[in-house]
């Protein structure tokens, strides 16, 4: 294995970035009335496991005390500056709170809302897609786009759901589909986060590196000389050679694995040499 050529590959790997198609993207997570503070801070949490750090908290049940109580900041973990830098929009009189809900919408371009229920397609403002059937457009203009989270009561209304422009559904058992607000907030997360970031095979300050083509090739020469050297039947040698072959191409194998293997094989290369010498 190529020392130099594994340290470029060890000092230009990155686990996850940000595709090149989604970096004029913006992402608000937007909590509609959201009743209890240990679940914003859970999501504060998520939001920083998943990239996200714009929080909004519209017209909250919670008190604005509680929500950013020493408490709730414990729920948040590594997302107390998430959590602290929320941006609560507090509305003094209820009946406002449409109205303001609409004003809220207007800055960002593409609105996306969650709902838990849909399953059976009967209402016409709850037709949802799961969030595996998510796209983004590829803007060459910056896009805002809000990810709307209603109460863990009830969650979105009808009417609050439909100023959305897309409505996602988790798709869970049809027994007990309602999931706590911060896990489903976790999931729909994780699932835009798969979309727009480059993930590659990794662990953190020290990654597995896959094996590329360059260092299988050199593994397959090793074998196809050990085949020849064992006098393996012509009908038969091309056929082991595309076994091993199919295997490595199958199989997501590391650099250090691929390099661990090519040294046995070297080294079995090396014996049936040194025997054909010495028979000779």
């Amino acid at each position: 294995m190529n020392k130099k050529k594994l340290k470029r590959d060890l000092d230009s790997y990155h686990e996850t970035q940000r595709a090149e198609e989604y970096k004029n993207l913006t992402f608000t997570v937007v909590l509609v009335r959201p009743e209890h503070a240990g679940n914003i801070g859970s999501i504060a949490r998520v939001m920083r496991n998943f990239n996200f750090n714009k929080l909004v908290i519209f017209n909250p049940i919670e008190s604005r005390e509680n929500i950013f109580s020493y408490e709730t900041q414990g729920f948040a973990m590594h997302g107390k500056e998430i959590l602290m830098g929320a941006d609560i929009k507090e509305v003094e009189d209820q009946k406002d709170h449409m109205s303001e809900y609409k004003n809220l919408l207007k800055q960002f371009d593409l609105v996306i809302a969650t709902t838990a229920k849909g399953e059976r397609n009967s209402n016409i403002k709850r037709l949802a897609i799961f969030p595996m059937d998510l796209s983004f457009p590829n803007s060459a203009n910056p896009l805002n786009i809000a990810i709307l989270f209603g109460r863990e009561s009830r969650g979105l209304t009808n009417d609050e759901i439909s100023l959305a422009d897309i409505l996602l559904r988790i798709p869970t058992g049809l027994d007990y589909p309602a999931l706590n607000l911060s896990h489903a907030c976790g999931v729909i997360l994780y699932e835009i986060f798969k979309k727009i970031y480059i993930i590659n095979i990794g662990r953190g300050i020290h990654p597995v590196l896959l094996a590329d083509r360059e260092d299988r090739q050199l593994l397959l020469k090793i074998i196809q000389n050990i085949i020849n050297k064992l006098k393996i039947r012509t009908h038969k040698n091309e056929n082991v050679k595309f076994a091993f072959r199919n295997i490595f191409e199958r199989s997501f194998m590391s650099k250090r694995e691929l390099s661990l293997i090519t040294g046995l094989f070297s080294k079995v290369d090396d014996i049936l040499e040194d025997l054909d010498l010495y028979e000779n």
